[in-house]
């Protein structure tokens, strides 16, 4: 099991971002946060969702979505330029068994752009 996203229905709130930053530290800070949104630095409509997990990266793109191996979103350029580098100093994802709770980006997305599978 896994998060997944349906990146059509993200609307790049930050929501998702800062509840995963909030599992991690107990405080509303991205950097730890397993989940990044990312925009393109040539097309500014152009956003998108990672989710760092221990196997790899899930992208979530305006194209679909696509799962990659850690250090291979900087090579392929997944649309997310400079700003996809934070995501390989991040948290992996544990679905926020850690704290005991359903994972939290899925619960407060309020357009379901996350979810289990």
């Amino acid at each position: 099991m896994r998060v997944k996203v349906r990146p059509l229905n993200c609307t790049g709130c930050a929501l998702c971002e800062l509840a995963c930053g909030f599992h991690w530290d107990e405080a509303f800070s991205l950097i730890s946060s397993s989940v990044l949104l990312y925009r393109a630095e040539e097309k500014k409509d152009y956003m998108g969702v990672i989710i760092k997990t221990e196997e790899d990266l899930f992208l979530g793109r305006p194209e679909g979505t696509a799962e990659m191996k850690l250090g291979e979103i900087q090579k392929q350029g997944a649309g997310g330029g400079a700003s996809a580098k934070p995501i390989l100093i991040r948290q992996t994802c544990d679905l926020c068994k850690s704290a005991g709770v359903e994972p939290q980006c899925v619960e407060i997305c309020p357009h379901d752009a996350l979810y289990l599978e």
